[in-house]
């Protein structure tokens, strides 16, 4: 490597000659912003695809079922089974108020797009929990119902944290780009 860093010492006018163009650094700063923002969008919707799969599923077995066994259950809890299962469907539920404050406080960052689509997947999770209330009611204490709506819970749990982790990036991409302007402009 010496023959190397002889040959650019020597060479050094060679080698320093030619400058970018004006401008030539804010547009390639510009493109890898654009490319990270496009990068967590696809990101997002490979999440909520997946999410979206996983809650048609469970609800088309659930409608199957139904179907399958008849009549309309009453709607019952994980809190009507036992203690345990209150303070299992308390922490999930107080989690996903606090997650839902969060994101609440972020949506003003994100597109009107983005919110549609946060909405329609929180009204499909919503309409799964009711299907899942209903099962309860019509079978309670099924374990395989219980597990079920305990796996509701974390889901949209995580993909709930998944919009707020989203929405928190955006924003501090907002401000970082607005910094970035304010120092310019100085």
């Amino acid at each position: 490597m010496d023959w190397l860093d002889e040959l650019i010492k020597e060479n050094k006018e060679m080698f320093a000659t030619d400058e970018p163009l004006d401008g030539h650094y804010g547009r390639f700063e510009e493109r890898l912003r654009r490319e990270k923002k496009r990068h967590q969008i696809r990101l997002a919707f490979r999440i909520l695809s997946v999410a979206a799969m996983g809650l048609v599923l469970v609800a088309s077995s659930i409608f199957i079922y139904e179907r399958l066994v008849g009549g309309k259950p009453a709607v019952m809890y994980l809190r009507d089974v036992n203690p345990e299962m209150s303070r299992v469907e308390y922490y999930f539920t107080t989690q996903i108020e606090q997650t839902t404050a969060g994101i609440d406080s972020l949506a003003a960052f994100s597109d009107e797009a983005t919110r549609s689509l946060m909405n329609r997947e929180m009204a499909e999770m919503d309409s799964v929990h009711t299907a899942l209330t209903r099962q309860l009611g019509q079978y309670p204490g099924d374990e395989r119902i219980i597990n079920a709506m305990i796996g509701y819970y974390r889901t949209k749990l995580e993909i709930m944290n998944s919009f707020l982790l989203t929405l928190e990036q955006i924003r501090q991409e907002q401000q970082f780009n607005n910094n970035n302007y304010e120092t310019i402009q100085l």
